[in-house]
């Protein structure tokens, strides 16, 4: 009786760690937060938050992901109107280090759009977020004199 006991043990527990092995290995990817910044820092941590850019700044946004996800696309978007500025696209499953940041336990990415040419002054700008092909939210922001 004992050993049979000890053996429905052993199976439970090799099933509990498969099961938690595949969850950990497919986690889905969840936003926490968007924030525009001035600034971040190596840890793609927001230094200097706003909304409101000069024409030569570079536009910095953070995204923090709950967790460590290894799969999911994270598609970045600006816009100034309806004019496409720039996209970039992260597959959580072929990035390399420094692409994305594992920091206190979540993740963060980071996008930056930097001017080629200062940016004309306008309150209708914003940046776009996707996960997986589906619209997170969108994030305006300003350029002002």
């Amino acid at each position: 009786m004992k050993k049979k006991a000890s053996v429905l043990v052993c199976a439970a527990l090799v099933v509990i760690l498969a099961m938690t092995a595949c969850s950990s290995a497919t986690q889905a990817v969840t936003v926490k937060g968007v924030r525009l910044a001035k600034g971040l820092d190596a840890n793609y941590q927001v230094v200097d938050p706003t909304t409101q850019f000069f024409a030569t700044d570079t536009i910095k946004v953070s995204v923090a992901l709950s967790g460590s996800p290894s799969k999911g696309v994270i598609n970045g978007k600006f816009f100034y109107g309806d004019q496409a500025i720039s996209e970039v696209s992260l597959d959580l499953a072929q990035v390399n280090l420094g692409n994305v940041i594992r920091y206190g336990g979540d993740s963060y990415v980071a996008f930056n759009l930097a001017p080629s040419q200062p940016w004309p002054v306008a309150s209708n700008y914003r940046f776009e977020l996707y996960v997986d092909g589906k619209k997170i939210g969108d994030y305006p922001y300003a350029v002002i004199q």
